[in-house]
């Protein structure tokens, strides 16, 4: 993973490479110092920017629904933010029966589960899943208040 500081409203980016995809993501930087490097961002930095500040804004991960965590690997897929291996880990269903309109912690859950079964998982597996939590983490950390 590449991480990169940006002087512009103090993000940190990060640049994940995922079965051959690079994946970006952006999170709030909370060290002061950023503040101080000055970077020059290009247009396409900036929509990305604001296309994760976007999902984040309109999706909370711990506080979420089947249904919405669905469209926001989704978009985070789409927006290239994930790669195929978080997109299958964030969008499988929690049950085949179970409904999917109900809101859960589903970054605690995923949390949970990794600590709980990591063991018995592959290294790939644990890889992706590892990094769906990353990105949920990012996107919780960059939610505004």
């Amino acid at each position: 993973m590449q991480v990169s500081q940006t002087g512009y409203s103090h993000y940190i980016t990060a640049t994940h490479e995922t079965a051959g995809r690079n994946t970006h993501y952006a999170s709030a930087q909370t060290n002061a110092s950023a503040s101080e490097d000055k970077v020059s961002l290009s247009q396409q930095g900036k929509q990305l920017q604001e296309n994760w500040q976007s999902l984040a804004d309109n999706y909370d991960v711990t506080n979420i629904s089947q249904r919405e965590m669905h469209a926001l690997s989704d978009a985070l897929y789409q927006g290239g933010f994930i790669g195929r291996g978080e997109l299958l880990v964030l969008g499988a269903p929690r049950s085949m029966n179970a409904d999917a309109n109900p809101r859960h912690n589903f970054l605690g859950e995923m949390q949970q589960s990794l600590s709980r079964f990591s063991n018995g998982m592959p290294a790939e597996a644990q890889k992706h899943y590892q990094g769906a939590i990353d990105v949920l983490q990012a996107l919780a950390n960059s939610r505004k208040p």
